[in-house]
């Protein structure tokens, strides 16, 4: 599903804020934020948005729906989102907190919720291991619990169960495997005997026993010998805690800020499958909880995927609807390139040489040899690559102009906003180059372009993959081509050098990254993220470059750009894509 983002433009030039220390290899002029901050603010020290435009959130916000009080006075929880559905959204108790741009959960009253519950169900007796990790923050805890009579205790993170079946049924016990929780009370360790308070906890059941609805199967009247309580950390009112779970193999561990603080046997769990939640639920008389998470990693990675299926069409993995291709062919006989419209691209297209799924991993794979038909006699260039449509097939609606099919900025005139079909913009990808050009002028040997910004005849951005010959990875680096003036380049990883030794935190061919092109307002930001490695952040300021004008309309672009027109007919780039998000 698509939705329209909402933006003006008094909006607030922002950043992406990232768990990464967002390091960058550019110090080109005219980008207007150090991207090597830690804290990854922004110039004007405030972040605009809602958590699903932040790129260390992706993954897990669509792995993940939200459960919460709403409003907190309700006694029942409602699932407020589904998995991937959070374009757009927040709420009182899910939001981005505009101070540190990170992912916050807040709450009212005991027993009361707002929380992200993993769909995925898993069993921890398999050799696959389930994983969660977190940055977390409690804001000012011991304000929260203050008037509280009964209990101090905030879950922050739990492994829970569903039962034998996966299902709801009488096999599903009505504690949890694991909670993770932040307690102001004094407590014991159960393994050292030593107390603290204002301390992190683990909280793990010691049986798979019902312990509290006598008239489930499972009920077992020895329930409160069933829990082992582990002292984890301190609380740091400075400092994000990380908190890794770790189940499978029988296993539970838990690792705090790089630490092993649990290991255990949990062989009696074996029957039961589990699921992970994240947020925050409150385990004290009264009061509201803040909590903000500064990451959140499910199953070791951060790298959105779509829920690809290697049999199927490109359209019955990726939402196609609101974008047509452009392949090197010309079965029309027209002498350019030919065009898949949107109704035909959406309903199971592929060319098995140019557009198709790759059978083994179900990616989008677009591949284009140097010789081939183009879209125009302006272009250079062959490319397979897909053009943003958002009128979905209304043919009555033209593909050029400020109209329903293309978006402005946010700084545009508001009677251009109001005639466009949207404004600003996001476009996320998780993407592996698998082939660049090793011939030809050294100028353009090994480079392609894999995602766009198009105005009406010039380019706010082009983001660029290039790999030479004798180097074994790869740079990413962009171009700014405002409307008069120089054409802008940004190295972001590596160098863009036709001489460029070999990059150090380069990218391999075949090696899956994500890139987000955003833009709001006049400020384009492009991020680069990895697994294990720090996010690469650089903005560029386009206030003098003229597309705010009138007239001026944007969409974007995504694919195989090659940018080589002199190597041999047979050179080709291809690049298989795992995900693809456009939103305004």
């Amino acid at each position: 599903m698509k939705y329209k983002l909402i933006s003006s433009a008094i909006l607030s030039v922002f950043l992406s804020a990232c768990g990464g220390s967002g390091s960058s290899s550019s110090s080109s002029e005219g980008t207007d934020t150090d991207s090597s901050s830690s804290d990854n603010s922004s110039s004007t020290g405030s972040y605009s948005g809602v958590p699903y435009d932040y790129v260390q959130y992706i993954h897990a916000l669509n792995n993940a729906k939200l459960q919460q009080n709403n409003p907190p006075t309700s006694s029942s929880t409602s699932e407020v989102v589904d998995a991937g559905e959070y374009n757009g959204f927040d709420n009182d108790y899910f939001y981005l907190d505009s101070t540190t741009g990170w992912l916050t959960f807040e709450m009212t009253g005991d027993s009361k919720r707002s929380e992200l519950r993993f769909v995925e169900n898993f069993r921890t007796n398999t050799s696959e291991i389930s994983t969660l990790s977190a940055e977390i923050l409690p804001i000012s805890p011991e304000e929260s619990v203050a008037s509280s009579g009964d209990g101090q205790e905030m879950t922050l993170m739990q492994v829970h169960n569903k039962g034998e079946n996966g299902e709801t049924d009488d096999t599903v016990l009505s504690h949890p495997l694991l909670r993770i929780v932040w307690d102001g009370e004094s407590r014991t360790d159960d393994d050292t005997g030593d107390s603290y308070s204002n301390a992190y906890w683990a909280i793990i059941k010691t049986n798979a026993y019902e312990c509290k609805d006598d008239s489930n199967p499972n009920y077992n009247d020895n329930c409160p010998d069933s829990y082992d309580f582990y002292y984890l950390a301190d609380y740091d009112q400075d400092n994000a805690t990380k908190f890794d779970i770790e189940a499978g193999d029988s296993t539970l561990i838990i690792n705090v800020d790089g630490d092993e603080k649990v290991n255990i046997d949990i062989t009696y769990w074996d029957d039961l499958y589990s699921y992970f939640k994240a947020g925050v639920y409150n385990q004290y008389e009264d009061g509201t909880s803040t909590v903000q998470f500064k990451s959140l990693t499910y199953n070791g990675t951060t790298l959105p995927s779509a829920d690809l299926d290697s049999s199927s069409a490109p359209s019955d993995n990726f939402e196609l609807n609101d974008w047509n291709l452009s392949i090197p062919t010309d079965d029309d006989n027209s002498g350019t390139a030919d065009t898949i419209d949107e109704d035909d691209l959406s309903d199971g297209y592929e060319d098995f040489e140019y557009f198709y799924t790759n059978t083994d991993d179900g990616g989008m794979v677009f591949y284009v040899e140097v010789d081939g038909y183009k879209t125009s006699t302006n272009t250079s260039y062959t490319r397979t690559e897909l053009r943003e449509m958002l009128r979905e097939g209304d043919t009555s609606i033209s593909t050029k102009g400020v109209n329903e099919n293309n978006w402005v900025f946010s700084s545009a005139p508001t009677s251009e906003q109001e005639k466009a079909g949207g404004v600003d913009g996001i476009l996320d990808a998780t993407v592996a180059v698998n082939q660049v050009s090793t011939t030809g002028e050294s100028y353009q040997i090994g480079r392609v372009i894999i995602g766009q910004i198009h105005a009406n005849d010039d380019e706010p951005v082009r983001l660029y993959y290039r790999k030479l010959p004798d180097n074994d990875k790869g740079s990413i680096y962009f171009a700014h081509e405002p409307r008069t003036g120089d054409e802008v380049w940004v190295d972001m990883i590596g160098s863009r050098d036709n001489n460029a030794s070999n990059p150090s935190d380069g990218i391999a061919l075949d090696e899956p990254f994500f890139y987000q092109i955003k833009v709001v307002g006049n400020t384009l930001t492009v991020t680069i993220m990895r697994d294990g490695k720090d996010d690469v952040i650089e903005t560029w300021d386009m206030t003098d470059s003229g597309y705010d004008e009138t007239g001026q309309y944007m969409y974007f672009k995504a694919g195989a750009y090659n940018q080589n027109n002199s190597g041999e007919d047979d050179e080709a780039a291809q690049a298989t894509f795992y995900y693809l998000n456009n939103r305004h």
